[in-house]
């Protein structure tokens, strides 16, 4: 993935006219809050059932919550540049955000991907072999290994200039950015996609028990569900690099060297050159806090549509919780009172026999 610290930091703290010393501190705290609590939940939700837990599902699940757990630890770096409209952390904290933001995305993805395969191999049984542990196990390291190879490059060889920025032209930075996004975003979107095609065809042409169809539509459903909130969480991103690498008349702050622009974005290099015509517009700076807040937003989807697409989960979840009977105690039962109708008990006799 590109230099996505270029549309974090600069392209939004740099001679703005929206104020983003608010809103995007606020959807950072919100995102981690949620976001953490709900990886929390899942996890212990996986881990409670040992039968569950050892599920290759299961398994690609717990992978897909640890790279969003993963990209949640940025967001303090986020909150903490956005409320002082700059960038106080130094280069190698810069350096590892944007290691880490490839790193927990690429796996984010390729788990998605992998869950794909895994789900069409569970829905057609008859033309697969049962996946064994030690494939899962290297499927996994694989998922990392991948994206570690691809979020390297921004720690061996892209030189730090100042800021959060990165000192690469515009050849450098399309050589990151075309890459990531075929990578990180068309592939594993374009294999989800067949994968679960082929699942929805399977299971028009099979006839299962009703429970086993509706079981298996609600997983499926949760695989759609997470990657729309992956795709629409990233594409504005992507799309805003492209135009900003790639279109000479958008104002933005944070311009690759050699853009027509670069030389006025660094003004320590030429204070007295005109800005360009416009300046960093309010479409421009709109468009950033929408792409920002979205890639913000984007590793808290998964335990909600994963706790409203499995009821054995929700069950779970309700069970492990405690609910107000369990903290207050059982309710107080109120003492049955006599029927308003009820005939009269007769008074005992008080006189003497024979009177």
């Amino acid at each position: 993935m590109p230099a996505i610290v270029n549309l974090l930091f600069n392209t939004v703290s740099t001679n703005t006219t929206i104020s983003f010393s608010l809103v995007l501190p606020l959807v950072s705290v919100l995102s981690l809050l949620v976001g953490v609590g709900g990886h929390l939940l899942v996890w212990l939700v996986l881990m409670q059932n040992p039968r569950r837990r050892s599920k290759p599902s299961s398994v690609l699940l717990l992978n897909l919550s640890l790279a969003d757990l993963g990209a949640l630890l940025t967001l303090p770096c986020v909150l903490l540049s956005a409320s002082s409209q700059g960038w106080q952390l130094g280069g190698a904290i810069c350096v590892l955000l944007g290691f880490m933001t490839s790193l927990t995305a690429g796996a984010d993805i390729f788990s998605l991907a992998a869950l794909s395969v895994l789900r069409y191999r569970i829905v057609a049984p008859a033309n697969h072999r049962p996946v064994r542990p030690i494939q899962v196990a290297g499927t996994v390291a694989v998922i990392w290994l991948v994206s570690v190879t691809m979020a390297l490059p921004k720690v061996t060889y892209i030189q730090f200039d100042g800021g959060c920025r990165w000192s690469v032209d515009q050849g450098q930075w399309l050589g990151f950015l075309v890459p990531a996004f075929l990578v990180y975003y068309v592939a594993p979107l374009l294999c989800i996609g067949i994968n679960c095609g082929l699942i929805v065809t399977h299971l028009h042409a099979c006839r299962l028990s009703l429970s086993a169809t509706r079981r298996n539509k609600k997983a499926t459903a949760l695989l759609i569900g997470s990657t729309l909130a992956f795709a629409i969480s990233w594409l504005p991103y992507y799309a805003l690099e492209f135009v900003n690498v790639l279109s000479p008349y958008v104002s933005s702050a944070s311009f690759p060297l050699g853009h027509p622009y670069a030389a006025w974005a660094n003004r320590s290099l030429a204070p007295a050159q005109a800005p360009p015509p416009g300046g960093v517009t309010l479409l421009w700076e709109l468009a950033s806090l929408i792409a920002i807040l979205l890639v913000c937003l984007a590793p808290c989807w998964n335990p909600p549509l994963y706790f409203l697409l499995s009821r054995p989960a929700l069950r779970q979840l309700r069970a492990l919780l405690p609910s107000p009977r369990q903290r207050w105690g059982p309710a107080r039962i109120a003492p049955a009172t006599a029927p308003r109708h009820a005939p009269a008990a007769p008074m005992p006799s008080v006189l003497p026999e024979g009177a």
